[in-house]
């Protein structure tokens, strides 16, 4: 009877400790895209992988991703030497829980434009949080400005500075600039665009992953304007916990409307790869766990040791 009472006691506050987990994790923002490009057949090499195009396809099935309709399509069409492919193995980056896959070109042939519609809600929070994994493999011409951005329609170039905004795309993306070593901040807002007045250098030699994270606060701006940061997340010894956010340039004002936003933009203009993309309405759903969760869990299970070894 005592060792039953004490596995009851135990159950019911494990149970209650989830229902305080579930709340806290909630109260503050909610996951809207995942990515982890776990699907179609990966390889080590574009011979014999399934190309990001028209994925997922009806071999694996899209079993990760989460808030993105449709497959992801190539203005280039599907096919070329040019496309970037399902790879193998998860770009490491300390102890980031990945999926398994990312996606990567083996070429520096250029002009991939590629576009997902994203089903979830874009502006439901008062705040919009992304993160994504990139590596620069290689760089070549010094023209390598493909990179991510969240906006109200596709990309119209695969060389992100060379879209104006002229042709009405409006959102925030990030990319590096003609130099090809660096990363850096762009938004439109349907008419122009701005470009962030700092950069993060990185190698192109395929020896670094870094985590790049953004933060979009809508109408805090002047006369309403959004407000746009670009971060380098800097981990903590090797873990994700207790890891530092380190801003890359100033924070960028741009005016958009926020209710258009629904489609998600991958380009490649060189050997770049991707992994992880995930947006959410707070920084604890793009890198880590709500920190309140992570200690109820603790305390449960120190709760739940120590039951044990008086039953």
């Amino acid at each position: 009877m005592r060792g039953n009472t004490a596995f009851s006691s135990v159950l019911v506050l494990s149970l209650a400790i989830c229902a305080v987990c579930v709340m806290a994790g909630s109260a503050d923002g909610s996951i809207i895209v995942y990515e982890g490009f776990q699907y179609g057949t990966a390889a080590a090499s574009r011979t014999g992988a399934d190309l990001l195009h028209g994925q997922p396809d009806g071999t694996g099935g899209d079993v990760n991703a989460t808030g993105l309709g449709g497959t992801w399509q190539d203005s280039a069409g599907p096919g070329t030497n040019t496309d970037l492919f399902l790879a193998s193995g998860s770009l490491p980056f300390g102890d980031l829980s990945t999926s398994g896959n990312h996606v990567r070109s083996d070429t520096n042939n250029n002009n991939d434009t590629f576009s997902r519609p994203v089903t979830g809600d874009l502006d439901s929070g008062s705040e919009l949080w992304f993160s994504v994994l990139a590596n620069k493999l290689q760089n070549n011409f010094s023209a390598a400005e493909g990179g991510m951005v969240i906006g109200n329609q596709t990309v119209n170039n695969s060389r992100i500075l060379s879209d104006s905004g002229s042709t009405g795309l409006a959102g925030f993306g990030v990319a590096p600039t003609t130099a090809g070593n660096n990363w850096t901040a762009y938004a439109w807002n349907g008419s122009s665009q701005s470009v962030g007045d700092a950069v993060l250098n990185v190698a192109t030699n395929g020896s670094e992953t870094h985590l790049l994270v953004g933060k979009i606060s809508f109408d805090t701006g002047t006369n309403g304007a959004d407000e746009y940061t670009l971060y380098e997340y800097l981990l903590n010894g090797g873990s994700i916990v207790g890891g530092s956010l380190s801003q890359i340039c100033s924070t960028m004002e741009v005016d958009v409307d926020q209710s258009t936003l629904d489609t998600l933009s991958l380009t490649r203009q060189v050997n770049t790869a991707y992994d992880e993309i995930r947006i959410g309405t707070s920084f604890d759903d793009v890198v880590v766990p709500e920190p309140a969760t992570l200690g109820l869990l603790t305390m449960g299970g120190l709760f739940a040791l120590r039951r044990r070894r008086v039953a």
